[in-house]
């Protein structure tokens, strides 16, 4: 019986650490590259700050471009297999873009009865 707790014990430890060891596994050009695809971007165009990992085995951390900061993350089981970046405002208008016209392409239905094309 004291086995068996062990086991369970040891596999809780390890299961828990997948956000921390992943952390430190994958690297910044990973996270810049996934988060690049989530944001419709390049790689090159991204820079990676404050990363954490959790014990879910998320990695949250900020990805800048184009002068606005997401926030982001991905899940990972110990760094060797991770998920596609979720980040926040993937698919929201840069306030600089969204007024100009109503033939912007960036001005969609939803924004034009928001009143956010002009």
């Amino acid at each position: 019986m004291h086995a068996k707790k062990m086991l369970v014990a040891g596999l809780i430890a390890t299961l828990a650490g997948c956000g921390t060891i992943g952390n430190n596994v994958v690297s910044d050009a990973e996270l810049a590259r996934k988060a690049a695809f989530a944001l419709d971007t390049t790689a090159d165009q991204v820079t990676i700050s404050d990363r954490s990992g959790e014990v879910s085995g998320a990695i949250n951390f900020v990805a800048a471009t184009r002068g606005r900061k997401h926030q982001c993350y991905i899940t990972t089981v110990m760094g060797a297999v991770s998920s596609s970046a979720i980040c926040s405002g993937a698919n929201s208008v840069n306030s600089a873009s969204a007024g100009s016209s109503a033939g912007n392409s960036n001005c969609n239905a939803l924004l034009s009865a928001a009143g956010q094309c002009r």
